[in-house]
Parts: structure tokens; C-alpha cells; sequence
């Protein structure tokens, strides 16, 4: 049950109390006045809480979860939740489908943020964005990719092709390599959002 659906079901009793308090004798309307103060106290106490926060985690676990929920389907959490806790007891971090234990980032990052990773498992979690970069060729065309002439001699044609649809341009994971480019094809690199 989520703030939303607690409070809806609060609502609904408080008015339900509030029309049981008339038309009864003194002593028991004492009892549906407490019941509706109670109620509506709760009421409000619940408006206060702060829906639990939706940690960012890394593309890596987000692969690794969602292979886990594809395997164990309703045993995925309770899967995942006791993978995480392992790791205190030396235990590393297992691909689901080739059984074998993975290291890197992903151990990485889960041995280091296991409160995060416990609490993006139970309240669900935002993927982190990586950054990207692209090759800006002037003010609107971007730089999509080399054309085979790029490697021909003396050829008079453009040796790329660019554009400015978002779908077409070429988006470089690694800085360095976006750099290398823009050299070759005398661009900038800026980084992308989308």
C-alpha cells in the first residue's frame, strides 16, 4: 500500500465515523468522536510522509536486475536483496544466466553503496545517464559518420556525412575518441543531453 491508497482508506473510515456519530446516546458518542480524532489525526500525520526516495543506480544494475526478474520472476527481489547482502561475506557478484562471477563496476558499485542498491530493490531506482559527446560541425549540422571516400586519395567529395536529426548523429561514449574526430573532420566536441 502506497501514502496515497492509506490515505484514501483514511478518508473514506473518518466519514464513515462522522455519520456514526449522530443519532447515538451521550456516552457512545463520546466513543465515535475519539475514533474520528483518532482518525483524523492519523489522516493528517500520513500527509507528512515523503514517499521514499528512488536512489540512482548504474546502467549495470539495472542489466543485472532485470535478467534476475526475467529468471526468477517473483522471487526476483528476494533473490536480489540476498545477493547484495552477501557481498559482506566475500561473496561476489554472479551473472544469472552463465553462472559465473563478475567483476568490475558492478561489484564494485555494490560494495560500496549496498544501502543504495537494498533500497533501489525494494522502492525501485532511476538509471544513472552516462555522458555522451558528439561532434558539432557548425552552428546546426552534427557529424554522423565517415564515408568509404575518407579513405580514398584525392577525392573532392565530403569524406562524412552530418546532419542535425538527433536520431543520426553520432554519440561517443569515450571523450577521447569524440576529440580524435573532431580533429580529423575540424569540429568541436560538446556533450550531449537528451
Amino acid at each position: 500500500m502506497d501514502k496515497q491508497e492509506l490515505l484514501s482508506v483514511l478518508g473514506e473510515r473518518i466519514v464513515k465515523e462522522d455519520k456514526e456519530i449522530t443519532d447515538v446516546s451521550d456516552w457512545i458518542n463520546g466513543y465515535y468522536c475519539g475514533r474520528f480524532d483518532a482518525l483524523t489525526f492519523a489522516y493528517e500525520r500520513v500527509k507528512w510522509l515523503d514517499e521514499p526516495e528512488k536512489p540512482e543506480v548504474p546502467k549495470e544494475f539495472d542489466e543485472w536486475y532485470k535478467e534476475i526478474q526475467e529468471i526468477k520472476g517473483n522471487a526476483a527481489k528476494r533473490f536480489a536483496l540476498w545477493k547484495i547482502c552477501q557481498f559482506g561475506f566475500g561473496c561476489g557478484f554472479e551473472d544469472v544466466k552463465d553462472r559465473k562471477i563478475i567483476k568490475g563496476s558492478l561489484t564494485n558499485w555494490v560494495m560500496n553503496h549496498k544501502e543504495k542498491a537494498v533500497n533501489a530493490v525494494l522502492n525501485g531506482y532511476t538509471v544513472k545517464k552516462e555522458p555522451v559527446w558528439v561532434v558539432k560541425i557548425n552552428e546546426k549540422l552534427y557529424f554522423c559518420r565517415f564515408i568509404d571516400k575518407y579513405f580514398e586519395e584525392n577525392s573532392d567529395e565530403p569524406t562524412y556525412s552530418e546532419s542535425d536529426n538527433p536520431e543520426l548523429v553520432k554519440k561517443f561514449t569515450d571523450k577521447a575518441k569524440a576529440e580524435a574526430v573532431a580533429t580529423l573532420v575540424d569540429g568541436e566536441v560538446e556533450e550531449w543531453s537528451e
